[in-house]
């Protein structure tokens, strides 16, 4: 199998956070027709929703999710230290190329491949926790 790989991703125009000097917290995850997480800027006080809206054409927003809480994860913090073109800050949002838990995933429940082939890895990195969900659609996010 292909290793692991983090991209890069940027879900918000104008990103404040940085994993390191500016911590984006976790409030809270709702799991009910949409897929909803919230997140703080302790700065600011202003609060950041993540929203995977539930599609017409499925049953669900998205395929799953798993919350680790820890304050760093060595297996991404290796991967990490591996991004080609590494930004000036220290990035809370990735994508995961070549994802083993879409591997588990797909080691569990075959049909995915062909049911929804374009399910992406998104990993949240805040102060706590290391949020990752498998999607196919982006996103929606709002600021208040």
């Amino acid at each position: 199998m292909t290793k692991e790989k983090l991209l890069l991703w940027e879900p918000l125009t104008e990103n404040p956070f940085s994993r390191l000097e500016r911590e984006m917290l976790f409030v809270k995850m709702v799991y009910e027709v949409d897929f909803i997480l919230v997140f703080k800027d302790y700065e600011t006080s202003f609060e950041y929703t993540f929203t995977y809206k539930k599609p017409e054409e499925r049953p669900y927003p998205i395929l799953t999710f798993r919350s680790c809480e820890e304050m760093a994860r060595p297996d991404i913090e290796s991967l990490i230290g591996l991004l080609e073109n590494p930004p000036m800050y220290n990035p809370t949002f990735y994508k995961v190329e070549n994802s083993d838990f879409l591997a588990w995933y797909d080691n569990n429940f075959s049909a995915r491949a062909t049911l929804q082939p374009n399910v992406e890895h998104h990993l949240f990195i805040t102060s706590d926790f290391f949020i990752d969900v498998l999607s196919e659609i982006q996103p929606v996010v709002t600021i208040k």
